[in-house]
């Protein structure tokens, strides 16, 4: 059964941002059980998990690739700093 949900760009964020949380739980929970019965259900959860985070990939608005040299945050050796830490050009 085909169902359709409308979200904007800032839910689908959130939603593709929790299933990603959610599958790489699952994975952690996976190693690290022993009981067989829950391994089965973790492991078709994880399925379903990477289907849903697929689907919600084809949603996402395609990135575009910026190729534009940005020296700004660069020292004098030519490495590159985050805005936020600046270095002392003096």
């Amino acid at each position: 059964m085909n169902r359709t949900l409308e979200v904007t760009d800032p839910e689908l964020q959130e939603l593709d941002f929790l299933a990603k949380k959610e599958l790489r739980s699952s994975e952690v929970e996976l190693h690290h059980t022993r009981a067989f019965a829950y391994k089965d259900m973790l492991k078709e959860r994880i399925q379903l998990l990477e289907k849903l985070s697929a689907k919600l990939a084809c949603l996402k608005p395609q990135e575009r690739e910026i190729l534009v040299e940005d020296t700004s945050f660069s020292s004098p050796d030519g490495v590159r700093h985050h805005p936020a830490n600046p270095v002392n050009r003096g």
